[in-house]
C-alpha cells in the first residue's frame, strides 16, 4: 500500500462527498492507496454519505466513532493506516486532481520523513485568497534539510495537511495528537524535531476551503484557552527533549508570537477572558513577548501589573484595526 489518506468528518454532509471524490480523482491505481473517512460521531447525513461511497469505491473505508474529537480521529487513522505515506485532509477541503502521485513520487526519490507542498486558499463566495506558494518562496530553505534546520528558519506550517508523512517515521516516534482544539500547531514542531530529512515541493497539491463556522469555532473562548494549553505543552516538549540552544530560542519565540497573537483574537472576538488567560500563561510558565528591546520593555507590566498590561495591549490592538 503506497498512501493512507485520513479524513476525520464531523457534520459535513455538505462537504464530504467533494472532499473524498477529490481524493479518489488522481493517476495512481485505487488499489495503491487508501482513504480513510471517520465519521467522528455526526448528526447529519455524513455517516450515510461515506457508506454510500463506500460501498461505490473499495479503496474508501468507513469507520463511525462516538464524537471523540478530531485528534482522536486522526489518531485512530494513523493506528490502522496501512501506506507508506500518510496525508491528512479535513473534510471541508479537497485535493488538487492528479496531485497525491506526485507527493509519493518526492518523499520516495529522496527519501524523506517529511514533505511540504502548496495549497490554495479559498474565502467566501468561492474567491481565491493568497496561497501557499507565496509563503514558501519567503521562508521554505531549498532543497533537502533536517527538522532542526527548518525550525531555525522561524517559519512553521500550522496544518497537518500543509504536509505528507513517511508512516515508518511516525510510528517509530510514536506521534500522536493531543485532544485540543489547535492542536496542529503543537503537533508539527514535534514532528519536525526528530525528521532527519524535510524538503519542499513547489506544487499546489491541496485546497483549504475557510469555512466560517469552523473558523470561528477556533476563536471562541475555550478555543483560546485551548491555545494556551497547546503552547505549554510545546513549551515542556522543547524544555525536555531540545538540546539545541538556536532550535529552542525560535521555538520560544514560536511560542511567544502564537501566545500574543492568541491575545489579539481575543481582542478581535471582544471577549473579557484576557486577565483569565495570562493568568494560564503565566502559571504555565509562558509569555506572549519575544526577546526584543521593544518588547521587553513590557515583560515588567506582564509581570506585576498583569491588568495594565491587557489594556495597554487592547489599545494597541483596537488602534492598529481602526486606523485600517
Amino acid at each position: 500500500m503506497k498512501i493512507s489518506i485520513i479524513i476525520p468528518a464531523y457534520n459535513a454532509e455538505k462537504q464530504i462527498r467533494k472532499c473524498v471524490l477529490s481524493a479518489l480523482q488522481q493517476d495512481i491505481s485505487h488499489n495503491e492507496y487508501e482513504i480513510i473517512v471517520i465519521n467522528d460521531g455526526s448528526t447529519d447525513q455524513t455517516a450515510g454519505i461515506i457508506q454510500e461511497l463506500s460501498r461505490e469505491y473499495p479503496t474508501i473505508k468507513s469507520i463511525t466513532t462516538t464524537n471523540q474529537g478530531v485528534s482522536a480521529a486522526r489518531n485512530l487513522g494513523m493506528d490502522i493506516a496501512q501506506g507508506e505515506i500518510i496525508l491528512f485532509a479535513d473534510a471541508d477541503d479537497y485535493f488538487c486532481t492528479n496531485s497525491i502521485a506526485k507527493i509519493y513520487e518526492a518523499i520516495l526519490k529522496n527519501d524523506l520523513d517529511i514533505l511540504l507542498f502548496d495549497y490554495n486558499h479559498w474565502g467566501n463566495q468561492n474567491k481565491l485568497l493568497k496561497g501557499f506558494d507565496y509563503e514558501a518562496r519567503k521562508f521554505c530553505p531549498r532543497g533537502i534539510v533536517s527538522g532542526k534546520s527548518f525550525i531555525k528558519t522561524g517559519y512553521m506550517p500550522a496544518a497537518v495537511w500543509m504536509l505528507a508523512y513517511r508512516r515508518e517515521y511516525m510510528l517509530k516516534m510514536n506521534f500522536k495528537f493531543i485532544n485540543i482544539r489547535h492542536e496542529d500547531e503543537e503537533f508539527i514542531p514535534r514532528v519536525f524535531y526528530f525528521a532527519e530529512k524535510i524538503m519542499h515541493l513547489p506544487l499546489i497539491c491541496y485546497n483549504y476551503v475557510q469555512n466560517e463556522s469552523s473558523f470561528m469555532q477556533n476563536y471562541k473562548e475555550y478555543g483560546l484557552f485551548d491555545k494556551i494549553k497547546a503552547m505549554d505543552n510545546l513549551n515542556q516538549f522543547t524544555q525536555k527533549y531540545v538540546k539545541e540552544e538556536d532550535v529552542a530560542f525560535t521555538l520560544s519565540e514560536h511560542i511567544s508570537l502564537r501566545l500574543m497573537e492568541n491575545l489579539n483574537n481575543s481582542f478581535a472576538i471582544k471577549s473579557k477572558a484576557q486577565g483569565k488567560m495570562v493568568k494560564q500563561m503565566k502559571k504555565a510558565g509562558l509569555t506572549p513577548l519575544v526577546h526584543t528591546k521593544r518588547e521587553g520593555r513590557y515583560a515588567f507590566l506582564y509581570k506585576y501589573f498583569p491588568v495594565l498590561f491587557i489594556a495597554y495591549y487592547r489599545h494597541k490592538y483596537l488602534k492598529r484595526h481602526h486606523s485600517k
